[in-house]
């Protein structure tokens, strides 16, 4: 099966190292190595990237919208050569995942850009939260919650395993692999303290 109409990825272009962005013309990805017009460097698109007073998280997002566009581009193509109707939907899932986070992303550096204050509704932001939280913690705490984690990995591990509840699967997938960043945080800040 075969798109012939491009998809616009928010008309920007991120280069890894010395990224750029478009101005506010539509670049689609099929012209990728085409020249552009009014080409702005990330960093002078975002100036406040350059503050040393800027958020770590906001420049934590700046390194996955890079990574999210670059999974985006190398995803086009394969949607483009798909060849059953369940590898377009896969696909098309993981492109449109793809580009909503981009979006989220723009958004955060947008508001920041504007009111010098974090949105912070990127999940992101909720897992640097829970690090936080962890690291404020006492020891007893965190064995608490460290041996809560383990229990949680097994639960969801479980229900993986039978596989009663195909449309939960991904949902499932991405809580064990929150589950499992807690547990590596947590025996990293035991192993630390």
């Amino acid at each position: 099966m075969r798109f012939r109409t491009p998809i616009v990825f928010r008309g920007e272009r991120l280069e890894a190292r010395g990224e750029r962005i478009p101005g506010e013309q539509n670049t689609s990805l099929t012209s990728h190595h085409s020249p552009l017009t009014s080409e702005k460097k990330l960093r002078d698109r975002w100036p406040f990237l350059n503050e040393p007073d800027c958020p770590v998280e906001l420049q934590a997002l700046i390194t996955r919208r890079i990574t999210r566009y670059h999974e985006y581009s190398n995803l086009y193509p394969q949607l483009r050569d798909c060849q059953t109707l369940t590898e377009c939907a896969n696909v098309a899932g993981r492109l449109l995942d793809a580009y909503l986070d981009n979006q989220a992303i723009f958004r955060e550096m947008e508001y920041y850009q504007k009111h010098r204050k974090v949105l912070g509704r990127h999940p992101m932001f909720r897992h640097f939260s829970q690090i936080y939280k962890l690291r404020s913690m006492s020891v007893r705490d965190l064995i608490r919650e460290q041996q809560k984690t383990r229990d949680n990995i097994w639960r969801v591990r479980s229900e993986l395993r039978k596989g009663d509840k195909p449309h939960l699967e991904e949902k499932r997938r991405a809580k064990l692999q929150e589950y499992e960043m807690k547990l590596q945080e947590i025996n990293n800040l035991l192993n630390d303290g």
